[in-house]
């Protein structure tokens, strides 16, 4: 397992619009998405970045000097002109970062990320290093937009944006949308969970975490629950929740963070109120693995007593279910059900089956490998009577 650690800028882009046009016409987005891959992968090479990966309809790539990135993240922004339907947003940040196995990490990335969620339609924002680099280049125009505070970025930002032949980037704003209502009260958004573990393969745990709770809520008939796709679309996004609350047509919006080391646990949580943003419940769980369940059944509970939700006898029965008695069982059906929302279909079977060894009466471990054979047998990858 090589692992390197240097100094890079990372430049983070994304596909403005891209959710509502897969739920509009899914074929016309997949070929957007197929053509924003060949005019980005060419550009990056030309100016010797390195393709990181794609998340979703985002792209993750590193150059060795700033201004090739944001060279790059200019060309790109011109080609996609040529591209009906094409507009993106870009972020750019230069930090010291880990290289592995193909990927990267380090904070670096997350302030990347923030900084491309932000940006206008069409604009391309840097940090205050990124912009350090080329202040006495004078082909590279710059202007201060703000200084603001990031999502789990311990101090605020300086943002700048890269004047790109002297258009106003960002003037532009996103296409008039269809309002939606925001439903006060008995209405929720369960974000995805941040992974602050030291550890990115811990990833299956937090957005685990988040995915049971909106489980369990989703049986309230009381409260109104946004599905798990919509949430997650938000997953690395910084973006404001009250944009949130729109989108989603939701009043309050439920977010946190897991820390998971062996068997230690820190867990945080808060309700809040999109309207005005206050935190209306929040809470900080130092456990053990052993009281996992205990903690979801605590924090789906407050979010019900915060919110006045009827809760029914047999619906607080299926919140405080506990599934299995084994939390080796249970890891392993969390991994199960994150790579089978990422389509690693195979992996995911892995991971069922091993809980399943673990506790034969592990019913949703069942189900989650039902599910799994369901989509093979869509996507032709078994026998149809296998």
């Amino acid at each position: 397992m090589t692992q390197t650690r240097q100094l890079a800028a990372i430049m983070f882009t994304d596909i403005v619009g891209y959710t509502a046009l897969m739920g509009d016409d899914e074929q016309k987005a997949f070929e957007l998405l197929d053509k924003n891959r060949v005019l980005q992968k060419s550009l990056i090479e030309q100016f010797s970045g390195k393709w990181i990966k794609e998340l979703g309809d985002g792209v993750l790539a590193t150059f060795s000097t700033v201004t090739d990135a944001i060279n790059c993240a200019c060309s790109i922004i011109k080609g996609c002109e040529s591209i009906n339907g094409l507009k993106l947003r870009i972020g750019i940040h230069q930090a010291e970062v880990v290289f592995e196995n193909n990927d990267v990490f380090g904070d670096g990335v997350n302030i990347a990320s923030r900084l491309q969620a932000i940006a206008p339609i069409g604009g391309i924002y840097i940090s205050e290093t990124v912009r350090s680099n080329v202040a006495n280049r004078k082909e590279i125009d710059t202007r201060f937009i703000k200084e603001e505070p990031l999502k789990h970025v311990k101090e605020p930002v300086r943002i700048y944006e890269i004047v790109i032949d002297g258009v106003e980037t960002s003037k532009l704003r996103s296409p008039d949308k269809k309002p939606v209502k925001i439903i006060p009260g008995k209405s929720i958004a369960v974000l995805p969970f941040v992974n602050m573990s030291n550890d990115p393969e811990q990833e299956y745990f937090s957005d685990g975490m988040a995915e049971e709770i909106l489980n369990s809520l989703s049986h309230l008939k009381d409260l109104k629950v946004a599905g798990r796709t919509s949430s997650f679309q938000f997953k690395g996004k910084n973006i404001d929740l009250h944009e949130v609350g729109e989108k989603l047509g939701v009043g309050t919006v439920l977010e946190g963070s897991v820390r998971k080391q062996g068997n230690k646990l820190r867990i945080t949580a808060q309700l809040i109120n999109v309207e005005d943003g206050y935190h209306m419940w929040s809470e900080k769980y130092d456990r053990n693995m052993d009281d996992i369940f205990a903690i979801q059944d605590e924090i789906a509970l407050a979010i019900t007593e915060n919110l006045k939700v009827i809760l029914l006898e047999k619906e607080k029965a299926v919140i405080t279910k506990i599934h299995t008695q084994n939390t080796e069982a249970y890891e392993f059906y969390l991994r199960g059900r994150f790579y089978l929302n990422k389509r690693f279909l195979f992996q995911s079977l892995e991971q069922f089956n091993r809980a399943i060894e673990l506790d034969p009466y592990f019913v949703k471990a069942h189900a989650g490998l039902a599910d799994a054979y369901v989509i093979l047998g869509f996507y032709n990858y078994l026998p149809a009577k296998e």
